[in-house]
């Protein structure tokens, strides 16, 4: 751990004390943890957990926190420095009303903690002995803004991501015996789809896999082996649906009756989710979730809202996590239904049990009962995007995702589009490059950028520049899609 001497005795007592609470820890999540096999009943994976009252989730919440503060300070070094800074002892936080005392974790706290301590950093609770006995999978970040955060996974954790994602997806309606699933990603170290397989596996339901294929190639799959789950990004759905039209199939006739996205905002935006589901004729369904701190099912759609129009919602399962909202610049919680930014706490993990770990996607939470039976808080409207993604240009500020739900509302718009920011002679201009259709007809673009600037200035409450391209200029990804190139520092100048 953090001391050292000559004769060693300081370091094995800090291991020996980094025992004793990963023990404590262990027992304390195993304690919460019902049905692990197999589901209670026809509707709900655990009942005992999913339909606890709001006071029983929180005791189960107030004793899983004072455990893993006991087993940060004891096994992770960077939050034990986090609590000696502040004069913190674990004995301090005794229940969630104390839980504000601790400020939030950011991605900038890792990063500078991994540069300082390369290469895994010291905000695990995995050291290289953990690693070689323990060990499971090292998932990363992006990297998309630094050096890519890596994260060293256990055995144990694989099995309660298995647990978690198995009941999250029992919520949307999958089925042993009914369902197969195809996995349209590639197995890198992306979290989600290894939880999701690992969760099927569980609950008996087959997976076709197509991991590293290249599209064509999944297409055949999908019309010779008819899967009934889809699980992807939604633009990637789209695009799937795309070249499934260019190769003479239509996707509404395909045997896919469940969209299960993740990656991106899907059921928040309208226009994206009555696209997605009127070109598949299937029903979305969504997931949410973090690599360092909510790998598993951080929140969840079921099977009721997803087939309901209207506003949507997604579960925050209380026994796995505890998440906050707070303001994005004061970080102080925000009064309830309020929007906010997502802050988790992952009660759950052996190797990542972040505390109070700054998500930032902005939701309102809710306690509103679901007609699907689960008593779990809601995510409100879904997470519309990250505060880092926000956008202020001539003074409004606006999510991608509005632009997303207007250009998904023209019927001629194809899949993909990007939003281009300059600011020649510093002025903030907003140009939406967007693909037409396949098929669409050469330079007869006036009629289709002229509908695209109307809903983009009804959505975003700004007049966007629109520049129509023909089908396959931009690049396309199974991944997250990287729709934003903000150029205005180097146009300005």
């Amino acid at each position: 751990m953090t001391t050292h001497s000559v004769d060693g005795v300081p370091a094995q007592r800090d291991r020996d004390s980094a025992g004793v609470a990963r023990a404590s820890w262990l027992s304390t999540v195993d304690r919460y943890r019902s049905a692990l096999s197999a589901p209670d009943d026809d509707r709900i994976w655990s009942r005992r957990l999913e339909t606890a009252s709001a006071a029983e989730i929180t005791e189960i919440q107030a004793v899983k926190l004072r455990a893993l503060v006991r087993y940060l300070h004891a096994a992770v070094p960077f939050y034990r420095r986090r609590f000696d800074a502040i004069g913190l002892e674990p004995g301090d936080i005794r229940g969630l009303e104390d839980l504000t005392a601790i400020p939030p974790v950011t991605k900038q706290d890792m990063a500078a903690d991994l540069a300082e301590h390369p290469p895994w950093g010291t905000y695990t609770a995995v050291d290289e002995p953990t690693w070689l006995s323990k060990g499971w999978q090292i998932f990363a970040s992006s990297g998309t803004t630094g050096a890519p955060r890596a994260f060293r996974y256990t055995g144990f954790d694989r099995e309660t991501w298995a647990w978690s994602t198995a009941r999250a997806m029992y919520a949307m309606g999958f089925r042993r015996g009914r369902d197969s699933a195809m996995l349209a990603f590639g197995y890198g170290p992306h979290v989600w789809l290894w939880g999701v397989h690992y969760g099927l596996n569980l609950m008996g339901i087959p997976i076709v896999t197509a991991g590293g294929l290249a599209t064509t190639a999944r297409v055949r799959f999908l019309d010779m082996y008819r899967p009934t789950i889809l699980a992807c990004t939604p633009s990637y759905a789209l695009y799937l649906a795309d070249v499934m039209k260019e190769m003479g199939l239509d996707p509404a006739e395909t045997s896919v009756r469940h969209l299960f996205c993740a990656g991106e905002p899907s059921m928040a935006v309208p226009a994206l989710r009555a696209r997605l589901e009127s070109t598949w004729q299937a029903t979305l369904h969504e997931f949410y979730g973090c690599t360092e701190a909510a790998p598993s099912a951080g929140a969840h759609s079921c099977a009721e809202v997803s087939a309901a129009p209207g506003e949507v919602s997604l579960h925050l399962p209380g026994d796995t996590h505890l998440w906050e909202v707070v303001d994005p610049d004061t970080m102080a919680p925000v009064p309830a239904g309020e929007r906010g930014v997502s802050v988790v706490t992952n009660l759950l993990s052996e190797a990542s049990p972040q505390l109070r770990f700054v998500v930032g996607d902005y939701t309102r939470l809710g306690a509103e009962p679901c007609p699907c039976g689960r008593n779990t808080p809601r995510a409100r409207g879904g997470f519309l995007g990250r505060a880092d993604d926000m956008l202020n240009v001539r003074g409004v500020t606006l999510f991608p995702s509005m632009i997303e739900d207007a250009v998904r509302r023209v019927p001629d718009a194809g899949v993909e589009y990007e939003i281009v920011l300059t600011a020649p002679r510093g002025l903030d201009e907003l140009m939406v490059r967007v693909e037409a259709t396949a098929g669409f007809p050469a330079g007869d673009h006036g009629a289709l950028r002229e509908a695209l600037v109307r809903e983009i200035r009804s959505r975003a409450e700004l007049r966007a520049s629109v520049e129509i391209l023909e089908y396959g200029v931009l690049p396309r990804t199974q991944t997250k899609a990287r729709r934003v190139r903000d150029l205005r520092a180097e146009t300005a100048a």
